[in-house]
């Protein structure tokens, strides 16, 4: 984790001012953290930018914006689906009794992983794409309508699935063919249980979460980048204008590790105590 205080800032640093939103309208702020696409928030934010940080604003300007490869698919279901075949006794015995609620990675043989990530390439998607599945109401009755009903909410996450989907999201029924695909996966009952869904395909993402091309953003750097500073802004979340910091998903850990990234974030922050 960062080590907490602000840099005193010297004569030819600039520092944050606040926020200004779509309106014209000034918030005051002397620190500023930034969830979001940090590429997005650098490049298109900053105004005006000051000559101290004119080569990092650059830097990220001359990065592409990556596409986005991932949809997902959230389903309300009238009850909890079970795996096929899976021996429950044995998992019991293993002391597994919730073999739902944490995240099953589904996935094809590495070659056809290989043609899938090629497919993608071609603006195609695998027939059998790279599943993640869970069943998150499980522990959280809170996501349901009631919290004595059999109702579960399933999320189904979808790998290599092209922004640039050659058959085109808007007319295309593949998002319905992997709840086709996921109910071979699942005792018989599966789809006949289903109150309703939706999908979010990178274009969704983009359309309704402001995501460019897609993209979910997440930390890609590693643990070594992290332990060598790569990337500062990413891995110590300061950046070179006193009073900015970045944190969410694109920085360290990335996405997965829920709420690292904003511990730490804010242990960065000047006059932040954390417990626990």
């Amino acid at each position: 984790a960062p080590g907490s205080g602000r840099r005193p800032s010297r004569p030819d640093r600039s520092a944050v001012r606040g926020v200004r939103l779509a309106d014209g309208t000034t918030i005051e702020a002397p620190e500023v953290v930034v969830a979001s696409d940090p590429r997005r928030a650098i490049v298109e934010g900053i105004d005006p930018v000051p000559p101290s940080a004119r080569a990092f604003v650059e830097k990220w300007r001359a990065r592409s914006p990556q596409a986005g490869y991932e949809s997902k698919i959230d389903a309300r279901l009238s009850g909890l689906p079970a795996w096929k075949g899976f021996d429950t006794d044995h998992a019991a015995a293993l002391g597994v009794d919730d073999l739902l609620s944490p995240t099953t990675i589904v996935a094809p043989r590495l070659d056809d992983i290989a043609r899938g990530h090629r497919l993608m390439g071609e603006g195609a998607i695998l027939e059998r794409p790279i599943l993640f599945v869970n069943v998150p109401s499980i522990r959280d009755r809170s996501m349901v309508s009631s919290a004595g009903a059999d109702e579960q909410v399933l999320s189904v996450e979808v790998l290599f699935t092209p922004y640039a989907f050659a058959d085109g999201w808007e007319s295309s029924a593949e998002p319905e063919r992997w709840l086709e695909v996921a109910a071979d996966l699942f005792e018989p009952g599966f789809l006949d249980s289903i109150i309703e869904w939706r999908a979010m395909t990178p274009l969704r993402y983009e359309r309704d979460l402001h995501l460019p091309l897609g993209h979910a953003t997440s930390f890609a750097g590693g643990p070594l980048a992290a332990v060598l500073g790569r990337d500062r802004e990413l891995t110590r979340y300061r950046t070179p204008i006193d009073g900015l910091y970045l944190t969410g998903a694109a920085t360290y850990p990335g996405a997965g590790v829920w709420g690292a990234s904003g511990r730490n974030a804010a242990a960065a922050l000047p006059d932040v105590e954390l417990s626990g």
